[in-house]
């Protein structure tokens, strides 16, 4: 078994967002936090200790985890509006489960009228999981050998939201459908909840064009181009017709992959 397989397995295994290596990550931090007896714990039994913030740490990462997916989606391609949001959310749930952990595992009497009171200490250890969770993730999800991708593939922002099989296709084009944009590529397309303007954002500097408020399109999804009064449709490999608005097409046309068709 290589590297790459060990990884994979890893990534494979998953709660959420979140994979096997943020809960192992979890769990350390609650060794930590048990082995300097955080938040006044010097009076606590080491056998009591330990396990509560093993509880309170990897059970609070799961609450997290669970969140997360929702959180993401209302705020695609906004990562300060996202890590705001999901700390909001998560800290009350699992300010929650701290507050129960006592009474389930170790007999004590319950915390949950001290709720309130919690939240901030669940809320500084919460900024400290988050980060430790981006660290986690981009460690992880670090390539171990460089390989190089075929000409033509989605942006990492928008592959990250695509199916495997669309993910590996060569992109033909964004189209803004609603609150979605629908990606097309050479072997079929998908809808995603996401602004244009950040996929324009992530698209900056590929082989393409913006052809329409709604539209970009790649350059080598360009089969033909038709031009009339001032506007213009360009016919793509899968099919689709992309239209060319007048705001676009004056710089549109004086490109050698949109001219007319002989």
């Amino acid at each position: 078994m290589t590297a790459d397989d060990v990884m994979k397995g890893f990534r494979a295994v998953r709660i959420g967002r979140s994979g096997v290596a943020e809960l192992i990550g979890l769990s350390l931090f609650g060794l930590f936090l048990a082995a300097i007896a955080a938040y006044d714990g010097e009076g606590v039994p080491a056998r009591v200790r330990y396990p509560y913030w093993q509880l309170a740490m990897v059970g609070g990462g799961v609450i997290a985890a669970l969140i997360e997916p929702g959180v993401a989606r209302l705020f695609p391609g906004r990562p300060r509006a996202f890590v705001l949001a999901q700390l909001i959310a998560m800290t009350p749930p699992i300010s929650l489960w701290v507050s129960i952990i006592p009474a389930l595992f170790f007999g004590r009497p319950s915390m949950l009228p001290h709720l309130l009171w919690l939240m901030p200490s669940v809320l500084t250890i919460n900024v400290a999981v988050v980060g430790l969770a981006w660290l986690t993730r981009s460690a992880f999800n670090r390539p171990l050998t460089q390989v190089s991708a075929p000409e033509g593939l989605a942006p990492p922002a928008l592959r990250g939201r695509l199916p495997p099989r669309l993910a590996r296709a060569r992109l033909i084009a964004v189209e803004a459908e609603d609150h979605y944009l629908r990606i097309r590529t050479e072997v079929g397309s998908t809808l995603v909840l996401m602004r244009l303007a950040d996929a324009l954002a992530a698209l900056e500097g590929a082989d393409g064009f913006r052809v329409h408020r709604s539209w970009w399109v790649a350059r080598s999804g360009v089969e033909a181009a038709r031009w009339k009064a001032g506007r213009g449709e360009l016919t793509l490999s899968d099919g689709a017709v992309a239209p060319v608005s007048r705001t676009y097409a004056a710089a549109l046309r004086g490109t050698d992959w949109a001219a007319p068709a002989a």
